[in-house]
């Protein structure tokens, strides 16, 4: 940690020696703009750049001026503020905060890239998302919604995030802030750019870095209705280490911590990124006390990320070329442990570990045909090798055990040997191609991609959509899009077992048998743009997943599991008659400039949704839609009543929804007592900016200011979680941000 604080303050002492020079602004509207015609673009949504407008998919930008006037640090705090995201803040150790997108997971079911590479590590459940990705130093945020596998392949099935990092043209420019906190809080981002040389042989550069740190997560309340172990069984206080009386375990710090370093460099079309990405916290936030302990500040689960990227771009006439190139490699910390009550491990306290690397190459060409027709297509290929999350282990994983793209592990345990070493390698072979094509007041998108897994074969993922321009104001569209999800490795090789007086007990195995996810999503939207500063959006979408992914019991296989002391285990398995539908709705209204001389500005964003699901393992039907709930309301404004004071109000309504984790079918579960649903919330969070000059702001951020104890979406999905999901209540942020260029 010292290594990285110091590194922050060196570029941060360089960088405020830049004030000396001259000084220039910019309006960060004007960076996501054609001067030419105050059209926005992106990118992600067809992998060539287009005009929002002409798009038939739902598309949210976020702006460089927005991440730094609202203060967001991680990609969650973002998307916090985006129509129908519901966001757990914390959310799992494991996946750090979590969101929901149209109703699915988008830890697992969306594709994360920054700067248009896939960031996702291979071995991992879903992205573990923390204040480790460069958000500060984005330019702009690309959200996608809807299936986007024709484009990504697997893991885009709620749409796609590309986080596009800042560049210029400026000789010089940089960015920095701190802010500090009440809980230990603290937060260091610095980026310094710019570019050197003359005519065609100039190198733009740009270096950056973060360090953030929270000494202990403010989710500690409700103890009698929350963490008191009698809720999840009745011998919790009789285990060997667990701490505390019969109704209040003990509870110590809940550390979170995140740092970032990186450089950026461009010469002759070749940009060049590396980022090294870390992230820990506590390992049992959301998890039950009759099997965790919370009273260890050392017990966390980290990882850290390498990510080595190579992009050149080049024109031919009308044919373009962008070659991808990238190495991702995932290490989980090698000390990370859970500490459990009961007489597991070293008094309670078991090691993980898991390790990936990920090669990948993409080549994409597009043929401008015409000025209103365009085919792109690409071939991509992934070379990965695994080390999928191991059994509990008693010490250390000794890291160097495990080699790169290794298919064995000099690694034996003396009772239970190679169970839970489970290395591999794999790829994925992908093609895609996708035409463009707009005439009048017509626009049309469509294309396919074929992905071949070595591990779980092929699979086809079309898109299709219209948009049509009714008047210069208004437009009408429609898509269609299937897709998939191949299986996690996390859980295809979840591996626990331990030794017994009558044997091994087997919690769970791995099952290699398993087959992607297949979904399908249809939608209809109208948008409406009356002036320059209004704008409304309707939507309507529906989602069918099936083939669903789930643990379920099987028969522990006595030739591959000697000793066994149980007959069944858990393992992953798709379930073909299992299956989830959801209907949605979905109003979004911005306004600008509402009254000019106070400068307000509004968002309200309100989004409806009915579902349905055939829950796994034969538990009957639920008239709802598991983790979403049938209600979000966000609402939005900022004024500027004095000058150079902005105060900014975020309203989020949330009502109730059924739980992640179902061991019954409903009937069974209420009769039981056993909780169904996680009560709804209101929130608001609250910020004041003061402009000092042209380069420095300050700010205060309050968040959660009733101080609501209120809950997320579960943890794990599991029988071991919490009666709900304590998020973040109150807390406050000072802080100071230095702008140049």
């Amino acid at each position: 940690m010292k290594k990285y604080i110091s590194i922050l303050s060196f570029l941060i002492v360089h960088l405020f020696a830049y004030t000396q020079q001259e000084r220039l602004v910019l309006d960060s509207q004007d960076i996501l703009q054609e001067p030419s015609t105050g059209k926005t673009e992106v990118q992600s949504a067809s992998r060539t750049e287009q005009h929002l407008e002409d798009l038939p998919v739902t598309v949210y930008v976020v702006t460089r001026d927005e991440i730094l006037k609202n203060g967001y640090l991680s990609l969650v705090d973002v998307l916090r503020d985006v129509p129908g995201i519901k966001v757990t803040q914390p959310g799992s150790a494991i996946e750090g905060e979590t969101f929901l997108m149209n109703g699915l997971y988008g830890n697992y079911y969306c594709k994360i890239l920054v700067n248009d590479i896939p960031i996702q590590p291979s071995v991992v459940s879903g992205m573990p998302i923390g204040e480790q990705l460069p958000i500060r130093q984005a330019e702009r945020i690309e959200i996608i919604f809807g299936p986007s596998s024709a484009l990504y392949g697997g893991d885009a099935l709620a749409g796609v995030i590309n986080i596009v990092t800042k560049t210029s043209d400026r000789p010089v420019w940089s960015q920095a802030d701190i802010s500090v906190g009440n809980y230990g809080f603290y937060n260091m981002n610095v980026m310094i750019g710019g570019k050197v040389g003359k005519r065609k042989n100039v190198l733009e550069y740009s270096f950056y870095g973060s360090s953030g740190h929270y000494d202990d997560m403010n989710i500690k309340y409700d103890i009698p209705n929350l963490y008191n172990p009698n809720l999840y069984g009745d011998s919790a206080q009789y285990a060997p280490n667990y701490k505390g009386d019969s109704t209040n375990p003990q509870l110590g710090r809940l550390p979170l911590n995140s740092r970032l370093l990186g450089f950026d460099l461009k010469f002759k079309g070749i940009r060049f990124i590396y980022s090294h990405m870390y992230r820990n916290s506590h390992s049992s936030i959301g998890q039950s006390t009759n099997r965790y302990a919370y009273y260890n500040p050392l017990s966390y689960w980290g990882e850290k990320i390498d990510r080595y990227a190579i992009n050149y771009q080049y024109t031919w006439g009308k044919i373009s070329s962008t070659t991808n190139l990238s190495y991702l490699q995932y290490r989980l910390d090698d000390q990370s442990s859970f500490q459990l009550i009961d007489d597991y491990g070293k008094q309670g306290k078991v090691y993980k570990y898991a390790a990936s690397d990920d090669l990948f190459a993409e080549e994409i060409l597009t043929w401008s045909i015409k000025s209103n027709l365009e085919l792109t297509g690409g071939l991509s290929a992934q070379y990965s090798g695994n080390l999928p999350k191991t059994n509990d282990l008693n010490e250390p994983f000794e890291t160097g055990k495990y080699k790169p793209f290794a298919e064995s592990v000099d690694v034996a345990d003396s009772v239970l040997g190679q169970f839970g070493f489970n290395p591999l390698v794999f790829h994925n072979l992908a093609g895609f191609i996708q035409i463009f094509y707009k005439v009048g007041k017509f626009s049309m998108i469509g294309g396919a991609r074929i992905d071949e897994h070595s591990m779980f074969g092929s699979s086809m993922s079309p898109r299709i959509g219209f948009l049509y321009k009714l008047t210069d104001e208004l437009s009408l569209r429609t898509s269609y899009g299937k897709g998939f999800r191949a299986p996690s490795l996390y859980y295809v090789y979840n591996s626990i077992a331990y030794a017994t007086q009558d044997g091994i007990f087997y919690e769970n195995v791995p099952n290699t048998d398993v087959s992607p996810e297949k979904f399908h999503e249809v939608d209809l939207g109208l948008r409406y743009y009356p002036t320059k500063n209004l704008s409304t959006e309707l939507v309507v979408l529906y989602h069918f997943l099936n083939n669903n992914i789930t643990n379920s019991l099987k028969i522990v296989d006595p030739e591959k599991y000697p000793n066994a002391a149980n007959i069944f285990a858990l393992a992953a398995v798709n379930d073909d008659r299992s299956q989830a539908e959801i209907l949605m709705a979905q109003a979004i209204f911005r306004a600008k400039n509402i009254i000019e001389k106070i400068k307000l500005n509004s968002d309200l964003f309100v989004t409806w949704s009915k579902g349905k699901e055939i829950l796994p393992n034969d538990l009957g039907t639920l008239n709802d839609y598991r983790n979403y709930p049938n209600w979000l309301v966000q609402f939005n404004f900022d004024i500027e009543p004095i000058e150079n004071w902005t105060f900014i109000f975020n309203n989020t309504y949330s009502s109730s929804w059924k739980k992640r984790f179902f061991p019954f079918d409903l009937p069974t579960m209420e009769l039981l007592g056993l909780p169904t649903e996680t009560k709804g919330y209101y929130t608001l969070d609250f910020i004041v900016r003061y402009r000092i000059d042209n380069n420095f702001q300050a700010f205060m951020n309050m968040n959660n200011v009733f101080d609501n104890e209120y809950g997320g979406t579960d943890a794990t999905g599991s029988l071991f979680d919490l009666v709900y999901n304590p998020q973040y209540g109150r807390y406050f942020r000072f802080g100071l941000i230095f702008r140049m260029e």
